[in-house]
């Protein structure tokens, strides 16, 4: 006997029904039949119902959750298109062995194709169905996302927002999933240019609250690779703190410095290549910038407070006499050292990211200053990218 296939659409809106005896569903969408001619599954009848029409009985699956196929006979002595109806309950690969069914002429065999039967997962996706759920899920390959991994991700192109910006993957400020060393993760880019950090591109690195120690000079972040709220990092110039792997994975050209200060926002950039911004700081040694007193100053703005001397800059700026206390003299893993003397022995301010040391020790990132120009302690949000 010749057995035909065909594909059958059933398009419900809102299916509602209610049952004393049967558990039904309430849903919004599209279903597929595929039903087979003169074809029969055995041993799997839930309920055997007369029906008006094919299209009926497969209503009657529609309705009960539990229901993946039927079979349906059409009647000898009964009207055109009426038949008897049974509804199948079984798990996917009862349909995949052929002893399960017979050859019956009259009787259409039709599977309700759910979760992995109708729903392709794309580019190399595997599908997972769970089968108490009758639902699936798709596990994409990588550099593949989206529900059916449909969307492909700016990880297979990048591991940086300069990146993504030159090839026109993306304009806009917001987070962007990027290949990070060897995981993907959400990463906030800043696509134009920052005040004084001009150019597109540019990479989250760090956000630090410098009324909080997390990134005191002597805290651990800055020597290890650990990170910290990457839920913060897809996020722009918030007050949430973060510390992501492009702080050791991201190599650059141009470091961009912002610190919020009463609301206000203020960048400068350095102009520095180097491997990572781990690769300037993780080891203690101390790196000169040039800057200059003038824009590190700009930087806090109005009520800055930086003695006139020393004027050391740079990464891991530190005091340098060897007769003092490391511990209370001001120091900055990023940042510029002033002092009322001429020598950078005795500094009695700063200005800096992951700073510490004399006069408000708590201080951790912005302006402190004590002694003979008066004593200031503006507290910062700070932000580090690069690019």
């Amino acid at each position: 006997m010749e057995c035909k296939s065909v594909l059958l659409l059933f398009v419900f809106q809102r299916i509602t029904a209610f049952s004393t005896e049967e558990k039904y569903i309430s849903a919004s969408h599209s279903s597929y039949f595929e039903t087979h001619g003169n074809k029969q599954l055995l041993g799997y009848v839930v309920k055997r119902f007369d029906s008006p029409s094919l299209l009926s009985c497969g209503h009657e699956c529609l309705r009960n959750s539990w229901c993946t196929s039927t079979n349906f006979r059409l009647g000898s002595s009964m009207e055109e298109d009426e038949g008897i109806c049974e509804l199948n309950k079984h798990n996917i690969s009862v349909i995949n062995d052929d002893t399960h069914f017979a050859e019956q002429e009259g009787i259409t065999f039709s599977i309700l194709l759910k979760g992995c039967l109708i729903e392709i997962c794309l580019n190399g996706g595997s599908c997972l169905p769970n089968e108490n759920k009758k639902t699936f899920s798709c596990f994409c390959e990588k550099h593949w996302t989206g529900d059916r991994c449909e969307i492909k991700t700016a990880a297979l192109w990048n591991s940086s927002c300069k990146g993504i910006y030159n090839k026109n993957l993306g304009i806009q400020n917001k987070a962007y999933l990027l290949q990070i060393g060897n995981q993907s993760i959400w990463v906030y880019c800043h696509m134009k240019g920052l005040g004084r950090c001009d150019g597109n591109g540019w990479t989250l690195v760090m956000k630090m609250n410098g009324s909080k120690r997390t990134f005191h000079y002597d805290s651990n972040l800055w020597i290890n690779k650990d990170t910290l709220n990457l839920e913060g990092g897809k996020s722009g110039f918030d007050l949430q703190e973060t510390k992501l792997p492009t702080y050791w994975n991201t190599p650059f050209t141009k470091i961009c410095l912002g610190m919020k200060i009463d609301g206000h926002i203020r960048y400068v950039a350095i102009e520095r290549q180097a491997k990572s911004l781990y690769s300037l700081i993780a080891d203690g040694e101390y790196r000169a910038t040039s800057l200059g007193r003038d824009t590190w100053k700009w930087l806090i703005g109005s009520k800055v407070s930086l003695q006139p001397n020393c004027n050391k800059e740079g990464f891991n700026v530190k005091q340098t006499s060897e007769n003092r206390d490391n511990l209370i003299w001001p120091k900055a893993r990023i940042g510029i050292l002033g002092n009322g003397q001429n020598s950078c022995a005795t500094c009695d301010s700063r200005i800096g990211f992951g700073s510490g040391g004399h006069g408000d020790d708590n201080n951790t990132c912005g302006n402190e200053a004590a002694r003979n120009n008066g004593d200031t302690h503006i507290k910062a949000m700070g932000y580090i990218l690069v690019q």
